[in-house]
């Protein structure tokens, strides 16, 4: 069975279900599973690495090249 097929499946089923309870389990699944998936994809940073960002932020902010915080929201009003 292709995964298309299940995935409507189960969304004929989810449809169907009166029971607030099923529905509160499957959405903490749901949420605990997106949580999973997130966590999987991050990448423990080496010290090495850690350290070239730090300076490479302090080389920034040495030369200017920086953003104020009210720029930095004035600007994320457009994202």
């Amino acid at each position: 069975m292709s995964i298309v097929v299940k995935k409507i499946e189960l969304i004929e089923w989810l449809a169907q279900i009166k029971d607030s309870a099923v529905i509160k389990k499957v959405d903490v699944f749901k949420k605990q599973s997106i949580k999973e998936s997130y966590e999987a994809s991050l990448m423990p940073m080496s010290q090495k690495a850690y350290k070239a960002m730090l300076d490479q932020s302090n080389e920034n902010y040495k030369h200017g090249r920086v953003i104020s915080q009210k720029s930095l929201e004035k600007e994320s009003e457009n994202w």
